[in-house]
């Protein structure tokens, strides 16, 4: 009867861990529980016999061990859905946030435009790199010092003598 019970759980398990069979845990319960009984009915003595065999306890066992099955199933569930609830909540308050902080700064700043463009120039036979950006209606003008490495490489007046892709840059982002 133990083998029989033992049996019965497994594919009560197998039956809960499978969703596209289209049962629920419930019918699988069910399901469990009425082949243990038929099996366990073929499996005892006629009650005309000496001794009188009952599988009462083993099926009571099985139903009790299926049921705690289903609440851990269901708790676990529980705690998966208000996890995702919590992680909605924080992601909604996230976005309250950003929506203030741009309100703020359209307040504080006007409209800001939708143009971001940045300009570098290296100034030839010279160390120095002049850089130069627009981004959200703010201009920002950068003069750096940054020797460079490649030059040996190029030779004594380099490739061109004037504004070519070695000493020209330019980057344009447009937000709609």
């Amino acid at each position: 009867l133990a083998l029989l019970r033992e049996q019965a759980l497994q594919r009560y398990r197998a039956a809960t861990k499978t969703s596209t069979s289209g049962t629920s845990e419930y019918e699988a319960m069910l399901q469990a529980d009425a082949r243990f009984v038929r099996e366990a009915e073929a499996a005892t003595r006629a009650e005309g016999g000496s001794s009188n065999w009952d599988y009462s306890s083993e099926r009571s066992y099985l139903q009790s061990v299926m049921n705690s099955i289903a609440e851990s199933g269901k708790k676990a569930l529980d705690v998966q859905l208000k996890s995702a609830q919590q992680q909605q909540t924080a992601m909604q308050f996230l976005q309250q946030q950003q929506q203030m902080i741009q309100q703020l700064q359209m307040q504080l700043y006007g409209q800001t435009s939708p143009w971001n463009i940045g300009v570098a120039y290296r100034i030839p036979d010279t160390n120095f790199n002049l850089q130069g950006s627009y981004q959200q209606g703010k201009a920002n003008i950068q003069l750096s010092c940054v020797p460079d490495e490649y030059a040996p490489f190029l030779g004594p007046n380099g490739f061109t003598n004037g504004v070519g892709p070695g000493n020209l840059g330019l980057s344009l982002n447009l937000s709609v």
